[in-house]
């Protein structure tokens, strides 16, 4: 029996709208089994191609023993609402709803209410939750259960498209809205703005007074609706219904996290996600014609004439920001664009937030920094440095994360996890006020490397691993700072064939395909055929080995030109010589500035962790032939070595379509050369954190 049903309009999918999404479903497979088939798997990869991805252990990021209460309502549609905000701005919004699963009707609760914020048009969520939910019924019953790549698949679809099914089925009310600008809501669309989190405190009030809610509302965010989210709860008020979030893959700072990475611009994610979000502004308000006829034409004439007649859209924003303009830097546009300066409302207004991401989402450095600046700001202690080691946690703040890419959260096909116990423990916690213990745990850090081990600790960085500096050499990383310098040609291109390319900058959507056939893409798995640019090896560890948390580079250079891009790559290499890449990093030499206040020091000085200043005020120019000191920061991890198993740093000038020098800076570096010094009177080193695994891993 299908429990959906859609009341006030009723919808068929069928068509073109289930066909497109099967030939693109099968064209993308098709690539992924290319790609797979391709590719040796042999001699060139350090982890396996083919294999069922390992479940993580159990206990991990919530209470060990703990059972999500079982499903027990229907699901009901209320289409077509539309919530009027102050300035007369119409947001369009579902609003889904538990039914007595025999009778259909609506319960009566009262319930709390879980708010999805989106700009990937709401309505297109609710009518894929509902093919899926057909789907999964007719299987139920005949009592086919689906295999772990398919229910992580399903899962996955739901959450990506803001329609949290286990949460209505266990009594919760949820509301799906289209941010201003987007789906079908009027008004034009302004990325991440603070705007958007004054209406999401509108929405969130509209929330709590739907009939039968009992006033607590959550909200629930996959990537950019998770950047709604928290922008809400940073412009929320004391007495704000807001009481409780889960995000999933958010950055901390947009400009840091999805723009630039210090300095070289990070193209494929805005390209692709800006011209498809004003695509979809086309299509939202025609997919909601028959519902809201007269908000979908106003939405519609909004939304074009944002495309075509406005000068300053979010594409040509995008372009300027390309030629290194106003917009290629931080500075007051991006700035109001990050969440650090406004992240003490969560901790004063209590809202008590889980946070999940990977290891490889475009976003890895921004969970940890998310999960270390609200416990700090909950400590009393200075928001941007380093956590007390020795300091009790705040159970309202935890993150979990994972050796996963964007859009694959739990899934393979290095380990896998079922998140949503987790969300539905957290928000009967806090919305419910069920005594579940997940607000009980000490350990609020959660973390799974990429065999599937899982460990639950407290600080970051973690107390265990110490940062460790290693010397560059003649080829070698070790205690010892020898060698001619190292010279690198200028390319912006590097072997294509590697994870930030094929997976981490793409969102991890080939993978996705490749998880139903229960293979790791092997552009991931491993470094593909000879290295790129210049490697420095280190000696074997002895014992299983963890990289654990944020590196640094501290090396000097020197260019032809007037300016360097240097990207980095941390490798773990096996004793056969396969490896695969474990972290990197990218550098524009003229923004190099470190910011002080955000950058993280041993007790001897040495930097392990440099945060980089990017507005254009801190552009600070090179000569031909100078020798400039930097800090390349290297994206924090959580990766095993086994023993045997060797370290390699590799050093670039590009990494290109995953990374890119400004556009105004390329006909110069074309051409060019750069040197990396490492004698003793320039000792380049690299400085990671490393500990032992048993430290960490039970």
């Amino acid at each position: 029996m299908l429990n959906h049903v859609l009341t006030k309009a009723s919808y068929r999918v069928e068509g073109n709208v289930i066909h497109g999404s099967r030939w693109a479903l099968a064209a993308a497979t098709v690539v992924g089994v290319l790609v797979a088939a391709a590719v040796p798997s042999t001699e060139v990869v350090a982890a396996p191609v083919f294999g069922v991805a390992p479940t993580a252990p159990a206990g991990i990021g919530y209470p060990a023993g703990y059972t999500p209460p079982p499903p027990a309502y229907g699901i009901g549609v209320d289409l077509g609402q539309v919530v009027r905000l102050s300035d007369g701005t119409q947001l369009t919004a579902t609003v889904r709803y538990p039914t007595d699963p025999v009778t259909g009707q609506r319960a009566p609760g009262p319930f709390p209410v879980i708010v999805d914020y989106t700009t990937y048009i709401g309505l297109n969520g609710v009518i894929t939750s509902a093919v899926l939910g057909a789907v999964k019924g007719a299987l139920d019953s005949l009592h086919v259960q689906l295999p772990d790549n398919l229910a992580d698949l399903n899962r996955i679809v739901h959450q990506a498209m803001s329609t949290q099914d286990e949460l209505v089925r266990r009594g919760y009310i949820e509301v799906i809205a289209d941010v201003r600008g987007t789906g079908s809501s009027t008004g034009e669309w302004d990325p991440a703005s603070p705007r958007d989190g004054q209406d999401g405190n509108e929405l969130v009030n509209w929330a709590a007074r739907l009939p039968n809610s009992n006033g607590n509302v959550g909200m629930f965010g996959y990537s950019f609706p998770g950047v709604s989210g928290m922008l809400t709860a940073q412009h929320s008020r004391p007495d704000s219904p807001l009481k409780a979030m889960m995000m999933m893959t958010i950055p901390n700072d947009v400009f840091k996290h999805v723009v630039s990475h210090d300095g070289m611009f990070s193209p494929i994610l805005l390209t692709a996600i800006i011209p498809a979000i004003q695509f979809m502004g086309v299509l939202g308000p025609l997919l909601n014609l028959p519902l809201t006829p007269q908000v979908a034409v106003q939405a519609l004439i909004d939304h074009l004439r944002a495309a075509l007649a406005s000068p300053d859209t979010p594409l040509a924003k995008l372009v300027e920001g390309y030629g290194n303009g106003t917009y290629g830097h931080k500075d007051a546009w991006w700035s109001a664009r990050d969440f650090g300066p406004n992240m003490r409302a969560l901790v004063d207004n209590d809202i008590p937030t889980y946070f999940v991401d990977g290891i490889w989402d475009l976003y890895q450095d921004g969970a940890f920094q998310n999960y270390a600046q609200l416990q700090n700001i909950a400590a009393g202690r200075p928001q941007y440095g380093p956590m007390d080691p020795n300091a009790p946690t705040d159970p309202r703040f935890q993150l979990l994360m994972g050796p996963w890419y964007h859009v694959g959260m739990g899934a393979g096909p290095y380990a896998r996890i079922d998140t949503d116990p987790i969300t539905i423990a957290w928000f009967d916690r806090w919305l419910k006020g069920i005594d579940n213990g997940i607000d009980k745990t000490p350990n609020t850090l959660h973390l799974i490397d990429q065999t599937g081990a899982g460990a639950n600790t407290t600080a970051y960085p973690f107390a265990a691993a110490r940062p460790t500096s290693y010397r560059l050499g003649a080829g070698t990383l070790g205690t010892d700072s020898a060698g001619a310098p190292d010279r690198l040609n200028y390319s912006p291109v590097e072997n294509p064939c590697n994870r930030d390319n094929f997976e981490q900058w793409t969102g991890g959507l080939l993978q996705a395909v490749l998880n139903l056939f229960h293979v790791n893409d092997p552009c991931a798995a491993g470094v593909v055929g000879p290295p790129s640019g210049v490697a420095y090896t280190g000696d074997p560890v002895a014992e299983p080995t963890l990289v654990a948390g944020p590196g640094s580079l501290h090396t000097y250079i020197t260019s032809s030109v007037d300016e360097a891009a240097l990207q980095v790559h941390l490798d773990d290499v096996a004793p056969d010589g396969s490896a695969a890449e474990i972290t990197g990093g990218a550098q524009l030499a003229t923004l190099r500035t470190l910011d002080e206040a955000k950058t993280w020091r041993t007790p001897d000085g040495t930097i392990y962790s440099p945060e980089h200043n990017l507005s254009s005020a801190d552009i600070t120019p090179m000569r031909p032939g100078e020798i400039v000191e930097l800090h390349i920061r290297l994206r924090p991890t959580f990766y095993r070595l086994a023993p045997g198993h060797r370290l390699r740093l590799r050093i670039t000038t590009g990494n290109f379509p995953s990374t890119l020098a400004p556009l105004p800076a390329l006909p110069k570096l074309l051409g060019s050369t750069v040197e990396i010094r490492h004698d003793p009177t320039h000792p380049s080193t690299l400085t990671i954190p490393t500990a032992p695994a048993a430290q960490l891993h039970p």
